[in-house]
């Protein structure tokens, strides 16, 4: 009975249980006569992933480990920090290691991802455009204090790369830790229940790459004068949704004043930006969309010439989180015909 139940619920769909995991259910996939493997790895795949109670069972499980024991269900995944404030675990791209240093890369991945950078931003410049890779970084990083231990600090990841590429092709990487570390006394940067910034440490992140940008060009940029801030609730953060918490949480929040920045904005001799992005982006995209007249966001880290050739954009951005740059070395190539 123990074991066909599960299959019953699976197949009669009778698990009445909200999904609170990140991602759709599937449907049972087709079997393929002409390819019988294939559909074998397919539906071993799915049931993986779709059993029937599983929702149930790993519901009961992460409340009894949190409630009951009180210990973190997921540790890999998430890490209960000091004074309300949870990281992500090593699973995410070893993000706990790279808080110190534990995790950089090695001689052969450096030397791909400087290979593919300079094609990629020689590529841009035969056509006149500037490249720039900002990285924000690991809450991990920024907020290492509230981590639940310590250990020694060696050179990050980040830092690895960033010096890597300035001392081999000459091309330097935004890396916004240093501005966001002196901030994190002004206001709160981060969510303490997300793996995300807030709004505030989003508006940081985008003045520091636009002072950047602006060594180059002259566009406009909002100040903090133009928004009203206020502390409201925010919704509930992804890492506590993976350990079934139900957290209440404040986050400064900014408000447009007015729209000074509007007749900048609308002026078609301002520059036209490609911004690749991750979720990261998500909170500073107001902030540059009122910088710049036309913005096309490409959530890859793909190149595609025939569109570049086609939009002719002025500048491209590749806004990569800290947790996540080993992109560059992952993927195939930078560039796409």
């Amino acid at each position: 009975m123990m074991i066909v139940a599960p299959n019953v619920v699976m197949f009669f769909k009778l698990e009445t249980t909200e999904n609170n995991e990140n991602r759709a259910f599937q449907e049972v996939p087709n079997f393929d006569l002409n390819q019988p493997i294939h559909s074998l790895t397919e539906f071993k795949n799915y049931y993986t992933e779709n059993f029937g109670l599983k929702t149930t069972l790993v519901n009961n499980y992460i409340d009894f480990k949190s409630h009951t024991l009180q210990e973190t269900p997921m540790p890999n995944k998430v890490v209960k920090g000091l004074n309300g404030w949870y990281f992500l675990g090593n699973s995410y791209n070893n993000s706990l290691n790279n808080a110190f240093g534990n995790n950089t890369f090695n001689t052969e991945e450096l030397q791909e991802i400087s290979r593919r950078i300079l094609e990629l931003k020689t590529y841009l410049n035969n056509h006149n455009i500037a490249f720039y890779i900002v990285v924000p970084p690991n809450k991990n990083t920024v907020y290492r204090e509230h981590l639940p231990y310590q250990f020694k600090v060696y050179e990050s990841n980040l830092s690895v790369l960033k010096n890597y590429l300035k001392a081999q092709i000459n091309f330097e990487i935004i890396d916004l830790t240093r501005s966001m570390i002196a901030e994190k006394n002004t206001n709160q940067l981060y969510l303490k229940t997300d793996s995300h910034w807030n709004e505030f440490g989003a508006f940081i992140g985008y003045q520091e790459t636009m002072k950047t940008i602006n060594k180059d060009y002259a566009i406009p940029t909002v100040t903090l004068e133009d928004y009203n801030i206020q502390v409201k609730p925010v919704k509930q953060g992804d890492i506590i949704k993976m350990i079934n918490l139900n957290i209440e949480e404040t986050a400064p929040t900014l408000t447009k004043k007015t729209s000074s920045i509007n007749a900048a904005k609308n002026n078609h001799a301002n520059p036209k930006l490609f911004m690749h992005y991750d979720s990261f982006s998500y909170n500073w995209m107001p902030y540059f969309n009122e910088s710049f007249h036309a913005i096309n966001y490409v959530k890859n880290y793909t190149v595609n010439k025939k569109q570049i050739e086609e939009e002719k954009p002025d500048i491209v951005i590749f806004e990569i989180v800290e947790r996540n740059i080993d992109v560059l070395f992952k993927k195939k190539s930078l560039l796409e015909k």
